[in-house]
């Protein structure tokens, strides 16, 4: 059973510079901090209600982790998902037949013990199950409102979340150029967009980079003109509050060339 996003893992070329932004200036705590000799990263946990937010900077040259970011820049890299049971978890995905795992056993991470599943069976997604260790970081607070994922076909999409993590897609938000399946999972919701014509700019992005999750995580505030006055000040460039895709709702963002490779949308909801 999968309980609740984990986090969401972001590349940077310094953790150090990562933390001035996420722990100093957004002011999340920090959970776990150690080189993971065996990935050749030091990888940095940091609160935000019952989720975390994962930076990590490879500290060893030639690694899968060092690869990615020498080929994409600093970026979103995967998403982590929560279970009691890791081990349950991967003998029904296993079970299933056709879905590609990284890992076949669960292996030593940050955030307990931890299993990958490839990209490939997961639309462009690289996930994380972990399976926290004792005495990890817990919070029945809201922390990120929602990530998204680009892709091609929402139904296909969407029975693949279902069917490999048990998350299932329980609202579609039609917009002009797309439509938006919203998958829930605890108090953060994934969204998976779909472009609303073959023709669309979103159909053509998606021929030209493929189906991925998108570099950014949206944050539920109170009085968003108080937090862009709070990033003002620190120094980050955002615009104001404007009215959002999703319902009642105004939002802005810190660009990801701000934030390290991560936007962070700021998000109120009026009810």
């Amino acid at each position: 059973m999968i309980e609740r996003l984990h986090h969401v893992g972001v590349i940077v070329p310094s953790a150090d510079a990562a933390l001035k932004f996420y722990r100093d200036t957004v002011g999340l705590k920090v959970t776990a901090d150690e080189v993971m000799t065996a990935q050749g990263v030091r990888a940095v946990l940091l609160a935000i209600g019952e989720n975390e937010i994962e930076v990590m900077e490879p500290v060893v040259p030639d690694t899968g982790v060092a690869r990615f970011l020498a080929s994409r820049g600093p970026t979103l890299h995967h998403f982590c998902f929560s279970t009691p049971d890791i081990r349950g978890e991967l003998a029904r995905i296993k079970a299933l037949g056709d879905v590609e795992l990284i890992d076949q056993e669960p292996r030593p991470g940050l955030a307990g013990e931890v299993a990958f599943i490839h990209p490939r069976s997961m639309h462009g997604v690289l996930v994380e199950l972990a399976q926290p260790r004792p005495g990890a970081h817990a919070s029945s607070g809201k922390g990120i409102d929602h990530i998204v994922c680009r892709v091609k076909d929402l139904e296909a999409a969407a029975a693949s979340w279902e069917r490999v993590l048990g998350l299932r897609m329980t609202n579609r938000i039609p917009t002009p150029n797309s439509i938006i399946g919203q998958v829930p999972c605890s108090q953060t919701t994934i969204e998976l967009i779909a472009p609303a014509s073959a023709d669309s700019p979103m159909a053509q992005q998606l021929e030209a980079d493929g189906e991925r999750a998108v570099s950014m995580a949206a944050i539920d505030v109170k009085d968003i003109a108080s937090h862009v006055a709070k990033y003002r000040a620190a120094g980050y460039t955002l615009e104001d509050a404007t009215p959002g895709v999703l319902p009642n709702s105004v939002r802005t963002s810190i660009s990801a060339d701000q934030t390290f490779g991560m936007s962070i949308q700021l998000i109120e909801f009026s009810c």
